[in-house]
């Protein structure tokens, strides 16, 4: 008995020690990714209005906010700005707790940060004012690309490093270490790769090499850096909470090579049908398809991992907002098998479906399992707990209904836009006829980011108290029902 309560308090011990060394960092990565996101919601809601009353907010002073400019905007601060800062920030804590590593050199993170943020603000005013390089998610100018990889890699590198120390002394791991190493290594290889063809090398290519390979970067960004963090975050929270262990260590390496191995030949199936050689798109088709076989193991083994404990997601807000965003990872890659088949994604190319894909990904999928991950990570690195179980509630189910909103929206009318786009009676009449056609899912969608908007006002509010230290004092976690056969875990 005395050597189980030593042991116990010296995991304790050693679990405060790694949460004091990354604390400085994550809770500032956080902070500023929910600034972001707040920015990033408003840009969205105001770029879905200009949509189908491009009169909104059309004056001498406003004239840098039209669609062209405000939708590219908010994209970028959507990626940039939140999911990647979060993304970040939850794999310093989980790879610091899978590891038993505490973080060496918070300082540099920090400092990397500052630059990270400093390079968002100038490529949004750059979008904003007449700046933008016009390639999807790459808008930001040139001379911003360096910045981005410096600051990510001298972030990475002490991911790296805390991985080495622990292999080093024999430290075992769960999936959780290996998707955040994917993602450590996938993210500057596809970000390099992308901006050193189209920005050094962009002289030698024409402009459907280009846009090729703009495609690919927009897919391969979220199948190898948005899906690996997000999948390691659920390995970790799922078994965590529940109880129980993950059913089979052989499925989630099966899931995890899958997606190693197919995720970085999609994209160009986005131009199915354009002047680019056949195979290219045919191969990106298949291999959306082929995701499906990864996606379905992940979604078995989590499923038989958590069987019989669903009832969890009545109390812990990680558990509940995890549990969404893996159900829509499996969403994400149906969706994305249709849009790359020939039969359903030449009438959807070029639609607002798009658009809803995108979403599906970084806000169904990767930002409701961030979510989970700070309402997890936050009450441990601030000494205290959240204030309202209220506020979390309804920052979940307002942005879950504004999320599946937006998304069946963005799908019917990528439908309606496609068929009206197809139709052979409309082929000499003007682009802006199957804009008209999709006005009742526009609206849909100017609604949907308002409810967003409202989840995501208070959550930064929630969250911007408890790094100041100002949440509810008290060892009990806040749950959003109280029962005492369902208490989450705490360690």
């Amino acid at each position: 008995m005395e050597t189980t309560e030593t042991t116990s308090l010296e995991d304790s011990l050693r679990r405060a020690a790694i949460d004091r060394s990354v604390k400085g960092p994550v809770l500032f990565l956080f902070a500023n990714a929910a600034l972001w996101l707040l920015a990033a919601t408003v840009l969205g809601l105001v770029s879905s209005v200009k949509l189908y009353a491009p009169e909104f907010l059309d004056s001498d002073w406003t004239w840098f906010l039209n669609y062209a400019r405000v939708q590219p905007a908010h994209m970028n601060a959507l990626i940039y700005g939140w999911a990647m800062q979060a993304g970040l920030g939850t794999m310093i804590w989980l790879m610091a707790r899978r590891t038993g590593q505490e973080l060496k050199g918070a300082s540099t993170v920090i400092i990397a940060t500052i630059f990270w943020n400093i390079a968002v603000t100038l490529g949004l005013l750059s979008i904003l004012f007449h700046g933008s390089t016009s390639m999807q998610w790459l808008e930001f100018p040139k001379y911003l690309w360096p910045i981005f990889t410096i600051s990510f890699l001298m972030i990475a590198t002490r991911l790296v490093g805390m991985f080495a120390r622990a292999h080093k002394e024999g430290e075992g791991f769960m999936i959780t270490s290996w998707y955040i190493l994917g993602a450590c290594f996938w993210f500057p290889w596809i970000y390099l790769t992308a901006n050193l063809f189209l920005h050094c090398f962009g002289s030698s290519l024409n402009g459907a090499s280009a846009a090729g390979i703009n495609a690919w970067y927009v897919n391969t960004l979220i199948l190898l850096f948005f899906v690996p963090v997000g999948l390691g975050a659920c390995y970790y929270y799922l078994p965590k909470i529940t109880g129980q262990p993950i059913y089979s260590s052989q499925l989630a390496s099966l899931g995890f090579w899958g997606l190693a191995f197919l995720g970085g030949w999609t994209g160009i199936q986005k131009y199915m049908g354009g002047p680019l050689p056949a195979w290219m798109p045919a191969i990106g088709g298949a291999v959306m398809i082929l995701l499906l076989v990864p996606a379905g193991i992940v979604a078995l083994n989590f499923h038989i991992s958590t069987e019989g404990r669903h009832g969890l997601i009545e109390t812990s807000p990680t558990l509940r907002f995890v549990f969404v965003g893996s159900f829509c990872y499996l969403a994400l890659s149906a969706v994305g098998a249709l849009l790359g088949t020939f039969w359903t994604g030449s009438l959807l190319q070029f639609t607002y479906a798009e658009y809803g894909f995108h979403i599906l990904a970084i806000y169904g999928f990767f930002s409701m399992t961030m979510f989970g991950a700070i309402y997890y990570i936050v009450p441990r690195l601030s000494g205290c707990e959240w204030l309202s179980a209220r506020l979390i509630r309804s920052h979940f189910w307002f942005s879950v209904y504004g999320t599946a909103a937006l998304v069946v929206c963005m799908l019917l009318g990528g439908l309606a836009q496609g068929a009206s786009i197809n139709a052979p009676g409309n082929w000499n009449l003007p682009f802006v006829g199957s804009i008209i056609n999709a006005r009742g899912y526009l609206i849909g969608r100017t609604v949907a980011w308002v409810f967003i908007l409202w989840s995501n006002a208070w959550f930064f509010i929630h969250l911007v108290l408890m790094v100041l230290g100002l949440g509810r004092r008290s060892v009990a976690p806040t749950l959003l029902h109280h029962e005492e056969s369902h208490a989450p875990a705490t360690a």
